[in-house]
């Protein structure tokens, strides 16, 4: 079925965009429907170019506009879609088809993610007050349940912490939902014009030491007694954590496959990261940041030879 929503998408400029459109739409019941409609921009944009890419982006508007308007009676669901979603991806799609590098693309999206925690900082006075004032009174119908467990200080104590993290959690969701949006637009234009080569473009992918160093400054600077007053680095950590999430699962494929190890070593790890997603989120980060020294990978190679 996703290979039938790539060759729909491929027919033409209207197909991408009644695609995308139908897909962003569904992802207002079922969000992860979102991704593919990114993708779908990403592949449009690969494939045929910045041009078509834009033009593809400008119909998804106009044909989610009318959906929302006859549907939802609100046009203003598109103007949602079109930043959080369809420009970021069409942005990083251009950064790959121009640079020729996932890499590259990777780390705009990532840049994309600490552009809108900067953003949040200029904006708001207080981002963590900002986001208090907006979940205390959710939490407050929450805690009237009858199953609601927490006592009044636990409660309080949750919508602060949760309050603190919130624009370094929104900025990483970005960040996630453009990455996810260009991976499968990539993985689809392999599949339908480059066999495997997806496969081997992702476990080739090193988003290099530059990079690594500053996610470990930052790691180091946000656990150190000065954290408290560096809450915008704090705030940009998740953000580079999920990168080198991705650098950390670039190296578990590339190794699985190295080693001929059976697939249910994958599956293991994507089980685990949604189970215990911050643990393991944080251990393929370090293992993405590592890499970029020791070079698992290569040497893994080596001593297989």
């Amino acid at each position: 079925m996703l290979r039938s929503i790539a060759v729909f998408a491929m027919k033409g400029r209207w197909q991408s965009a009644i695609a995308t459109a139908l897909l962003s739409f569904g992802a207002l019941l079922f969000p992860p429907l979102s991704y593919l409609a990114s993708g779908v921009i990403a592949l449009s944009t690969l494939r045929m170019g910045p041009k078509e890419g834009v033009m593809v982006v400008l119909a998804t508007t106009l044909v989610f506009s009318l959906l929302a308007g006859l549907v939802l009676k609100q046009l203003s669901v598109s103007g949602m879609f079109l930043l959080t979603n369809w420009l970021p991806v069409l942005g990083v799609s251009l950064v790959l088809g121009y640079t020729r590098s996932l890499a590259a693309s990777l780390l705009a999206a990532a840049g994309l993610g600490i552009v809108v925690v900067l953003g949040a900082y200029l904006v708001l006075q207080d981002p963590a007050l900002w986001w208090q004032q907006m979940i205390e009174p959710f939490m407050a119908t929450l805690a009237q349940q009858p199953e609601w467990t927490l006592s009044q200080e636990d409660t309080q104590s949750l919508v602060n912490s949760l309050s603190v993290m919130m624009t370094g959690l929104m900025a990483a969701g970005l960040s996630l939902n453009v990455i996810l949006g260009l991976l499968i637009g990539r993985a689809w234009q392999a599949k339908l014009y480059n066999p495997g080569g997806f496969a081997s473009e992702f476990h080739q992918l090193a988003l290099g030491k530059s990079a690594a160093m500053l996610t470990i400054v930052t790691m180091v600077l946000t656990s150190s007694p000065l954290g408290e007053s560096l809450s915008v680095l704090r705030d940009c950590l998740p953000v580079m954590l999920v990168v080198f999430a991705l650098q950390g699962l670039a190296v578990v494929h590339a190794i699985v496959k190295q080693k001929q190890r059976h697939k249910f070593w994958l599956v293991a790890v994507y089980i685990l990261l949604i189970v215990i997603m911050p643990q393991m989120l944080v251990l393929l980060a370090m293992t993405g940041v590592l890499e970029q020294w020791f070079n698992f990978r290569r040497r893994l190679d080596k001593r297989g030879e």
